[in-house]
């Protein structure tokens, strides 16, 4: 997102450095108070409106073209586009925000008036429909965050600035309206430095928006990353503020090679997976290497034809081995390797083939995860393959550098054999590269799944177990799966039902990802305003048969 959850290809660029900053323009007189008892508020764990009942939002997200900056997203939604989020059952809209909709970077603090409008009209469409909007701001100033882009927000004082300022200015604008649920901080954070960025920074936007509206919510989301390190440390990225009226949120995209599957932002998510499938699901932060087939042959240097390379044995006598998975290994190669063909074999006792676990030809890198200890180097899809014109190919490594498979991974038995081999040739390999198929082997901190409900819920919990421990209610800002998933019956929908399943026994508020657009959303295409002859139908009607009637629930 991180995903999810969505052309995040066309992720946004820093913010330009303004010459001078102007005093800020006051922005248009605030709505209409309201009475302020409907105002949604937390109470303990849970969400309640004025009159101290329970409330569950459910919903979905109006990405608002944020990914492409459209200033004024007029063609994303309508009003009528409330009234089909009612008619599945649904109560709520995370709405995206991009922070060039309010104020421009030639005159920072200036606010927009046809953008207060237009926040306006979405109020005024929500109140009529009984919907609840959760403001989210998707694109702060200094860009998008997601991908690891956006870093110059945590680097430059002025653009955290005006972040603040623009909430402050947008609670001062919507306070006493119970149209609005409350306030989403910032879009899966992804800081430059340490955790502490994205707690400090929120804490003083909770206190800049408490100036001026005590009432409505805070969301404040779970750490995405640091550094662009995507693992989750033992509290599953979270943390708390100091408001008792704040609402901790978090984003789920599991099993994420099924749901980010073909993903062109994505580029080591495979093509075609199914859901449910055998294959093994664990979140790779929580793996710990233990061995692996380094004394596999390697590609000799120089230039070499295409070669078969029987890989070394590998049997599993360390009882905490669960995990293997297949690695392309390309250290030090300034030339080129080529790999292809590849097979994963038991072996019986005596050597010889028991069973073919997988074979592999390899015509992309759809699947593999290139890493590189230097960010030297890379893997593109060959055009000379071994029987075919495919294969994929690694050059210009200097330091340590290999491809990983996750969707490839297999469960290793304890006292079986494993044995990993294929065709390699080179160009210009030097003397000191190490190309080679390896095999590494991994503990886990967690057990070990099919890609099934039974995976889905194990990581759910994991998120859940956190909010119980804090006793706070938890919002899941986003999930959702790739329209890819839907077609040829590879699982969408029994990944949906599932997941309405997981978080209805949970009691866990949600906004589904996303209402409008071409990769993942309920109504495809983008440019013109939704078009029902575009919709994912059966999950119109999916929403609408298990969302209807369940207020509360």
């Amino acid at each position: 997102m991180l995903i999810p959850i969505l052309t995040l290809c066309l992720a946004l660029a820093d913010a330009a450095t303004p010459a001078a900053t102007p005093p800020p323009a006051p922005a248009p007189a605030p709505l209409a108070p309201a009475v302020a008892k409907q105002i949604l508020r937390v109470r303990g764990a849970d969400i309640v409106d004025g009159g101290g009942h329970l409330v569950m939002l459910r919903g979905v997200a109006f990405g608002n073209q944020v990914w492409s900056n459209v200033r004024l997203p007029r063609k994303d939604h309508a009003e009528v586009d409330y009234e089909r989020v009612a008619a599945m059952g649904m109560d709520v809209v995370r709405f995206y925000m991009n922070y060039r909709t309010f104020e421009s970077d030639a005159a920072p603090g200036t606010m927009l008036a046809d953008g207060w409008q237009w926040l306006d009209d979405n109020i005024a469409w929500a109140k009529k429909n009984h919907v609840y909007l959760v403001l989210n701001m998707h694109v702060p100033p200094g860009g998008f965050q997601s991908l690891g882009n956006g870093k110059a927000l945590w680097d430059r004082p002025d653009l955290q600035d005006r972040l603040i300022r623009l909430w402050t200015e947008i609670a001062r604008h919507t306070r006493g309206e119970p149209t609005i649920a409350g306030y989403d901080l910032l879009n899966e954070p992804v800081v430059t430095r340490a955790p502490e960025q994205w707690h400090d920074l929120a804490t003083r936007i909770a206190a800049a928006i408490r100036a001026v509206d005590p009432e409505h919510m805070l969301f404040v989301e779970r750490l995405n990353a640091v550094a662009n390190r995507w693992e989750e440390d033992d509290e599953r990225n979270f943390f708390t503020i100091p408001d008792p009226n704040t609402v901790y949120e978090f984003h789920f995209y599991k099993p994420f090679l099924f749901t980010h599957q073909s993903a062109s932002w994505v580029p080591f998510t495979p093509e075609n997976v199914r859901y449910p499938d055998t294959r093994p699901e664990v979140e790779w932060f929580l793996l710990d290497r233990k061995a692996g087939t380094e004394q596999s042959p390697k590609l000799p240097p120089g230039d070499t034809p295409w070669t078969f390379y029987p890989g070394a044995p590998f049997r599993v006598d360390d009882p905490t081995i669960v995990v293997g998975k297949p690695f392309l290994v390309a250290k030090a190669n300034a030339g080129s390797v080529y790999f292809d063909d590849l097979v994963l074999d038991e072996l019986a006792a005596d050597g010889s083939v028991k069973r073919e676990i997988w074979r592999q030809n390899l015509t992309n890198t759809r699947g593999w995860f290139f890493w590189t200890s230097d960010g030297k180097g890379g893997a593109v899809a060959g055009h000379d393959g071994h029987g075919d014109g495919k294969s994929i190919v690694v050059a210009g490594t200097r330091g340590d550098a290999n491809l990983g498979s996750d969707v490839l991974r297999f469960r290793a038995e304890r006292g079986a054999t494993y044995r990993l081999s294929g065709w390699m040739r080179g160009v210009a390999v030097p003397a000191t590269a190490t190309c080679q198929l390896r095999l590494d082997f991994f503990s886990s901190r967690a057990p070990v799944q099919q890609s099934d409900k039974k995976f889905v819920a194990q990581e759910l919990d994991a998120y859940v177990a956190w909010g119980k421990r804090h006793h706070v209610p938890l919002f899941l800002g986003e999930w959702g799966a790739i329209r890819f998933a839907f077609d040829d019956d590879r699982g969408g929908l029994r990944w949906v039902a599932d997941m309405l399943d997981l978080l209805r026994a949970r009691h866990l508020h949600f906004s589904y990802h996303a209402y409008h657009e071409d990769a993942f959303g309920i109504y495809r295409g983008g440019g013109a305003l939704p078009d029902p002859a575009n919709a994912n139908t059966p999950l119109v009607e999916l929403f609408g048969k298990q969302l209807a009637g369940r207020a509360g629930q």
